[in-house]
């Protein structure tokens, strides 16, 4: 009965109704043979955002690039002098002192790194005088250009992969710590950056841009900057009127030298050789920033032969089927890895529960760890996908301009004259600039004969011992509590880039940024801002990556990318928010290293309290008889009369800073019957300190038990010296 009903149904529909049921089989047919991610009307979507990606205008990406540094300006200024000055700022800032003071720098390799940071500060110290904010802001404003100098990979990474670059400089929770305070690593990364860059512009022979030709004009005046400087001292003697005059006279002269030497090198052959020059000069100003520099370079120029390398081995030319399959064998490889180191894998994830959310000293912090596990989720779900896809199709959405072949850089060198031209040029300001800064501007030529190549003699010493119990997995602890995204995406990118091999620029990103980890992970001496060496390039490759995966056109891994984007988004602004202006002397965060607790700024308020109570303000007298206390210098920059002993003594100072718990014993002996107990407050983790004050100048007891920990004492009220050992050590 069924089929006769249906038989008749059939037989009794007309000749349209036939001709329409036979058009539209096929189509039911073709759509259900037809993947999700190929629906027409979702392809259609995702192909207009392709094409608005890759055939961005330049104005649409100049307003991105706008914000982008409109964002990393207020990451990198507001409220810049929240945080207490960290102790390294505090040394830097005493050879500051010294230099503006006695106008004198001497370069002492067993102790400081290189000398640049010093003289490029030194203007704006005499400009502004020895204040916190200025020399964070010279931090900040090279963090800042940093920035800036990655939307000038748009040729290599294209619109979209440079956007997602910056954007990621621009949040990294590290990258913007480290840029809002005064020491060497900031400064350091940039320069690395700004090698990369003036080598592809120069390899792609580039006319020179207005930022090459600013920063080529600023490195050759401050390279003659001393005929000016020490021709006034010398030919106006002892008269300060007159050695102000020919200081000026001769600096008008070097400006003009500088106008017609920039107008000779904008003639040679477009000013492209410029880019050579701003390479070598970048490389001087890294060996002269830190030591580590040979690290950086050494990591680059392996980089090199290794993506030349791969080209000749690697899949460029293997059969679709065939790399997919060598691809999930290594996936299977990776997987077994971390099956076999279960427990290592169980202990770090261990590491994260109890840091975030069963740490007894510490607020619980739930949102970070879920945050972090969500993107781990969506990275390996990001990479199955793509794994999956490769079968498909393994096409690159981001050409870069240019070969970036050595025939290409021969090529840009020009006939056999101007190679050696150029060559002789960039060798020399190397050297040039190199002496200058070692040397103190040619005032101390121990500087670079000796005290220049020691440094690496003492730095391959310290650089091989562990000195604060980090651990060989401090890197990856530390990655993990600040920049997981950043590194997930830079695996995942390099891993793109290595499969495709179509691109140079990312295989070189790649092999530089694994490079510098691995580097850093291998040596045994580790602080948290040395991550930033790689930090930077994984920023690069990560930003290349997930262009990739959004210009796919698997539509489920553009989904997973602009997933991982959003989610890493959060994570990372949630970190940069926490680490900037809620915990940022936590030293359980990532990045806050030994640094200055914000108890130590309610001491400092009390000495400039009791300063001005003795009625001597700058000129009271201050004894630290604590060995440990920096950055005490820099706050008490301005006082008269300040000593560091190291050790109690005798003393009739108005104000003293004692140790906590290492002299009480001695302090309470010999200070108690002319002294006050004002409170303890936290220098930095394991050093505290009791701040004592004079009979006379101390003001009525405080009611009630001594302040502990997290509360101190920042009302105006003393206690007998006795009460100092029932006063906790902070955790």
């Amino acid at each position: 009965m069924a089929k006769k009903r249906k038989k008749n149904t059939t037989g009794t529909s007309s000749p349209e109704q036939q001709a329409e049921a036979a058009a539209a089989a096929p189509e039911v047919k073709k759509s259900k043979a037809t993947p999700k991610e190929q629906m027409p009307e979702l392809s259609a979507q995702f192909s207009e955002i392709e094409k608005t990606w890759t055939e961005m205008s330049d104005r649409t990406f100049f307003r991105s690039a706008i914000w982008i540094t409109v964002l990393a300006t207020f990451l990198r200024y507001f409220m810049l002098l929240l945080r207490p000055v960290h102790h390294d700022e505090g040394v830097n800032g005493w050879m500051l002192t010294n230099l503006i003071r006695d106008n004198k720098y001497q370069y002492d390799p067993s102790n400081y790194h290189g000398p640049t940071i010093y003289f490029i500060a030194y203007p704006l110290m005499q400009l502004f005088g020895l204040e916190t904010y200025p020399l964070r802001g010279l931090s900040s404003f090279f963090g800042l250009i940093m920035v800036v100098m990655v939307f000038y990979l748009r040729p290599y990474l294209g619109n979209l992969g440079t956007l997602l670059a910056a954007f990621l400089v621009c949040i990294s929770p590290g990258l913007t710590f480290v840029s809002r305070y005064f020491i060497h690593e900031i400064f350091f990364v940039f320069y690395s950056l700004c090698i990369v860059v003036a080598v592809l512009y120069f390899i792609d022979k580039r006319k020179a841009g207005p930022m090459a030709i600013m920063w080529m004009a600023i490195i050759l005046l401050v390279s003659i900057l001393p005929t000016a400087l020490l021709g006034g001292k010398y030919l106006g003697g002892d008269n300060e009127t007159a050695v102000a005059g020919l200081r000026l006279l001769l600096f008008a002269v070097d400006a003009a030298i500088v106008y017609y030497l920039m107008k000779w090198l904008l003639s040679w052959d477009n000013g492209r050789p410029i880019y050579f020059i701003l390479a070598a000069v970048s490389v001087a100003l890294l060996f002269g920033t830190k030591e580590t520099a040979f690290i950086t370079q050494g990591t680059m120029m392996i980089a090199v032969p290794c993506v030349w390398i791969w080209e000749k081995i690697g899949p460029g030319k293997t059969p679709k089927k065939t790399l997919q399959r060598n691809v999930l064998i290594g996936t299977g490889i990776a997987a077994l890895a971390a099956i076999y180191y279960y427990q290592s894998v169980a202990d770090g994830f261990k590491y994260i529960y109890t840091e975030f959310l069963n740490n007894q000293y510490r607020p619980q912090d739930p949102f970070w760890f879920y945050s972090l596990m969500l993107v781990i989720a969506i990275s390996l779900l990001t990479w199955f996908i793509y794994v999956a896809d490769i079968k498909n199709g393994n096409d690159t959405a981001i050409e870069q301009e240019g070969s970036l072949s050595w025939a290409q850089f021969r090529e840009a060198l020009g006939n056999n004259k101007n190679a050696v031209m150029i060559i002789i040029a960039a060798t020399a300001m190397f050297w040039y600039i190199s002496i200058e800064f070692f040397t103190s501007f040619f005032s101390y030529k121990e500087g670079f004969f000796w005290k220049a190549f020691e440094a690496y003699d003492i730095w391959t010493k310290t650089g091989t011992k562990e000195h604060a119990q980090n651990g060989p997995w401090a890197y990856m602890k530390w990655g993990m509590k600040g920049e997981a995204m950043i590194i997930f995406a830079a695996l995942i990118g390099s891993l793109i880039a290595i499969i495709k091999s179509k691109n140079r620029f990312a295989m070189f990103t790649a092999a530089w940024a694994i490079g510098m980890a691995a580097a850093y992970c291998i040596i045994p001496y580790k602080t948290p801002w040395l991550a930033l060496n790689y930090i930077m390039p994984m920023c690069l490759i990560a930003g290349y990556g997930l262009a990739e995966l959004i210009l796919s056109k698997n539509r489920r891994l553009n989904l997973v990318a602009y997933a991982l984007i959003v989610a890493g988004t959060v994570s990372l602004g949630y970190q940069t928010y926490k680490i900037n202006w809620v915990r940022h002397d936590d030293d359980q965060m990532p990045y806050v290293y030994a640094h200055t607790r914000r108890g130590f700024v309610d001491m400092f308020n009390q000495i400039e309290y009791y300063a001005e109570k003795s009625g001597k303000g700058k000129e009271a007298v201050i004894d630290i008889t604590s060995p440990d206390y920096w950055p005490m210098t820099w706050y008490v920059v301005n006082y008269k009369h300040v000593g560091y002993h190291g050790r109690v003594i005798d003393t009739k100072a108005e104000i003293i800073v004692t140790k906590k718990k290492d002299q009480d014993t001695d302090a309470i002996a010999k200070y108690s019957a002319d002294y006050k107990y004002v409170g303890m407050y936290p220098l930095r983790p394991g050093v505290d300190m009791n701040l004592l004050v004079r009979n006379d100048i101390a003001d009525p007891p405080c009611s009630g038990e001594p302040a502990q920990y997290p509360v101190y004492n920042t009302q105006h009220c003393t206690h007998e010296m006795s009460v100092i050992p029932s006063v906790k050590l902070t955790p």
